[in-house]
């Protein structure tokens, strides 16, 4: 695939009715992906289309953006987004330069992405009206209260009954689709961690922070005893995205939720660049890590419902790839679903969907965990290695992923690999290796002839590791 090609594809041989649950990233998104190939899309937004997470900040690594801009949306991502090449790495307390990464172009143009920063609101926007550039419909206020039993019906909060042929759960870790799947409400368990997600004028900070923060959009990251803050330039770097990682025993706290939380009150333990951006803060929302239990099946057993994004796999907030791996997912089911002859497919098209996903997003929630507590390392040997490797490449004049022997010459093939990763190439593949078999098969009106493999069933393996 190429990642400039924004050329609407063919129609799929069928066109289907879709029932998307949630309006936000995920369900945006696909709404894209199914109305590019011809089909119906209804989205079901239960809150009024206004109350998103805003001016939250937002990294799309390129692994995500190249699939927007292989949508058409390039050009409308860059009046809005930032694009940035280094990733600045600092002491908590101090505010001693630890090291950088300088994203080097051979590597985008091998990823065919970019690394880019915007906000949710502004993302939200863009996709809002590409998914209704693309015919679908968008309901606000259409509460799913339930989903009936062996059927792709769905009930809203005003009784209204609505059909399709498919269901798409894009709700969220705490919505009705994935409680479907799993039988049960899944709240989470508390990580012992919160995030508090502040914005913050960056006329306001100090010079040097401004500085090194806006010149290049540069990501900031500060590396603390059981603490970390992630900032990056948003609004054409008039305002500073900061998200606060605190060591905290908290469950309270949601996006959506009121932004109450007095940044000035947080941390008194910080370098003074820090500290300015605390005092000149917006009032922050505050978000708990949560455990939440893994999902064996995405793919209900009696229903052709499917849960995708953060209803299938919850990543923590503030996640580098968690909007990445929804975006992801989104496409994967396009392109499955272009192929659509028959309503035949639609059950192993949803099972091939759990196969080609799971691992990879499951991967990337485990490896965007390791990150954040490997830069909130408690003050000890761990820690004291850690900031030294940084320290000897920073002085080598190095970046501090920069290939070498052994571990970072292994670190740096998993980032590109992860980076430069074809979630729709890998659908593609899947439709000539698999698809392509299982409807000659059924040509033969023998579905799995001489196959040796249930479709429901069948594992794809998708080998690349995963960092963020």
């Amino acid at each position: 695939m190429s990642a400039q090609r924004s050329a609407i594809p063919l129609p799929a041989p069928l066109s289907i009715d879709v029932l998307v649950v949630g309006g936000g990233i995920c369900g945006l998104a696909s709404a894209i992906a199914l109305g590019r190939v011809g089909h119906r899309v209804t989205i079901l937004e239960k809150e009024d289309g206004r109350r998103n997470r805003g001016n939250s900040g937002l990294r799309l690594p390129p692994n995500m953006s190249k699939i927007l801009f292989h949508w058409g949306l390039k050009e409308k991502l860059q009046r809005v987004a930032l694009t940035s090449q280094p990733t600045l790495f600092t002491k908590y307390d101090s505010g001693e330069l630890l090291g950088a990464q300088i994203w080097e172009g051979e590597l985008l143009v091998e990823t065919r992405g970019e690394f880019m920063f915007t906000t949710h609101s502004e993302l939200h926007k863009i996709l809002t009206d590409a998914a209704l550039a693309t015919g679908a419909t968008i309901r606000t206020n259409a509460e799913v209260v339930e989903i009936a039993d062996d059927e792709s019906k769905v009930t809203l909060s005003t009784g209204e009954v609505l059909s399709a042929d498919i269901i798409v759960g894009a709700d969220g870790p705490y919505g009705l689709c994935r409680a479907d799947i799993l039988g049960r409400r899944d709240t989470g368990t508390p990580m012992g961690v919160a995030m508090y997600d502040m914005l913050v004028r960056t006329k306001d900070v100090t010079t040097n922070f401004a500085k090194v923060t806006v010149k290049d959009n540069a990501q900031f990251l500060a590396l603390g005893n059981g603490r970390a803050v992630v900032a990056l330039p948003v609004h054409n770097g008039n305002d500073i995205a900061a998200q606060w990682y605190l060591r905290e025993e908290t469950a309270e706290g949601a996006y959506g939720d009121p932004r109450s939380h007095d940044a000035s009150q947080l941390d008194l333990d910080c370098n003074s660049d820090l500290r300015s951006v605390l005092d000149h803060a917006t009032p922050a929302l505050r978000i708990p890590f949560k455990q939440f239990d893994e999902l064996e099946d995405w793919v209900h057993d009696d229903k052709p419902l499917v849960v995708i994004g953060e209803a299938a796999h919850p990543f923590c907030p503030g996640s580098l790839q968690g909007p990445a791996m929804a975006v992801e997912d989104a496409a994967v089911l396009g392109k499955l679903f272009s192929h659509l002859n028959t309503k035949d497919q639609i059950e192993s098209f949803l099972y091939a969907f759990q196969d080609l996903r799971q691992a990879r997003a499951n991967g990337a929630l485990k490896s965007d965990i390791e990150n954040v507590f490997t830069v909130m390392l408690e003050d000890g040997p761990i820690q004291e290695m850690r900031d030294n490797m940084m320290r000897q490449k920073r002085d080598q004049g190095a970046n501090l992923l920069d290939q070498g022997e052994g571990e970072e010459s292994k670190l740096w093939e998993e980032i590109r690999t992860v980076f430069g990763y074809d979630c729709e190439d890998e659908a593609d593949n899947w439709w000539v290796e698999w698809g392509l078999l299982r409807e000659r098969a059924r040509e033969t009106n023998d579905p799995e002839a001489g196959l040796g493999v249930s479709f429901a069933t069948m594992s794809i393996q998708v080998n690349e590791a995963i960092v963020a």
